[in-house]
């Protein structure tokens, strides 16, 4: 679903469920399947020229004031109407709460971490021991991520012509990605230079796509926290890792991020699961930094060395037994269902 216009609140209530655009003719040259319009930004006037230009569309319009001209317009266009506090309860009708695609996103708080290598085995392990379709995206602006992945042939850079245009396609996609194990791979930008090059519209428009031809999103978005590709994957992001080791300069900085870059843009600690990664010792990691530990791995300096040797190193490190463990557990964290708190009537004291 393409939202056009939506008011600030709305934005936050729908981040990672829809794909937003200012102005609906920018899309005149694309096949859209669904909008939702906001009144706020969309005028009815616009509303009659947007069926004629997308008749096959379902069409959803947040409005403040149902009027009986524009009940009987709507009626007429097959066009619904829908009052802003009723929306999101609405689209979970519609859509299917649970409908949407499960969006991982790993953050490693330091390069060197682990954070791609744990992005790709999640992935692996959520489709071979769980049955899905699993795409990892490269968000990474200023590391493609090729070294689990020797002799990658395409990378971000490949697309970001189609994202400017608001072009992509499934087929333009699914040629751009790498076979990794049993999931697919789109490595990060190779050209640096294009980091702050790429909009957030851009990331919007390539997690939509994406969202229609995976049944699982996962996210690599690096280290630094400065780019259109790393913050609109987090915040798109339903299932939010963050990679640290156990130094205190990495807590130091962890805070910090949270502090300056995730608290003003609603990512709470509450919204965050740490995976110690190239830990030292058996504990405080979690309870230093506060957020909900995971799992946590040890330090592989020898399998790290190894591994970079070898002509498949995901491979290297899913034989590791403890490594596979701890992200057999993340895989388990992302498709098992919330706890239902109800108690059945004969198990009640």
């Amino acid at each position: 679903m393409i939202a056009v216009g939506l008011r600030e609140s709305l934005q936050r209530e729908l981040t990672g469920r829809v794909e937003r655009v200012e102005d609906w003719r920018d899309l005149e040259m694309r096949q859209v399947d669904a909008f939702l319009l906001d009144a706020k930004h969309v005028p009815e006037t616009e509303l009659y020229e947007i069926r004629g230009q997308f008749p096959d569309a379902s069409i959803t319009y947040v409005v403040d004031e149902f009027t009986t001209a524009l009940t009987a317009f709507a009626a007429a266009h097959q066009i619904r109407l829908v009052h802003p506090t009723r929306l999101a309860s609405y689209l979970d009708e519609e859509m299917g709460q649970h409908a949407s695609t499960p969006i991982l996103a790993f953050w490693g708080v330091y390069p060197r971490l682990g954070t791609t290598t744990i992005a790709l085995a999640v992935a692996h392990v959520l489709a071979a021991q769980h049955g899905k379709s699993v795409g990892v995206l490269g968000l990474n602006a200023y590391d493609p991520g090729t070294a689990m992945v020797p002799g990658a042939e395409h990378h971000l850079d490949d697309i970001l012509s189609y994202l400017a245009q608001q072009k992509l396609d499934p087929e333009n996609l699914q040629a751009a990605m790498e076979p990794v194990l049993r999931a697919k791979y789109l490595p990060g930008l190779q050209n640096q230079t294009r980091a702050l090059a790429v909009m957030p519209e851009h990331v919007r428009h390539l997690l939509h796509v994406a969202r229609s031809q995976f049944e699982v999103l996962v996210l690599d978005v690096g280290s630094a926290l400065n780019t259109a590709l790393a913050l609109e994957g987090l915040q798109a992001a339903t299932h939010r890792y963050v990679i640290a080791n156990d130094l205190v300069a990495t807590q130091r900085q962890l805070l910090r991020q949270m502090d300056y870059i995730l608290r003003p843009l609603g990512v709470e600690p509450s919204d965050l699961m740490l995976i110690g990664s190239q830990v030292h010792g058996k504990g405080g990691l979690a309870k230093a930094v506060g957020l909900m530990q995971v799992t946590s791995l040890p330090y592989y300096p020898s399998i790290d060395l190894f591994a970079e040797q070898s002509p498949e190193p995901m491979k290297v490190f899913l034989a590791e037994k403890t490594f596979r463990k701890a992200v057999e557990t993340l895989a388990q964290s992302a498709v098992t269902l919330p706890a239902i708190t109800e108690v059945a009537e004969s198990v009640r004291a």
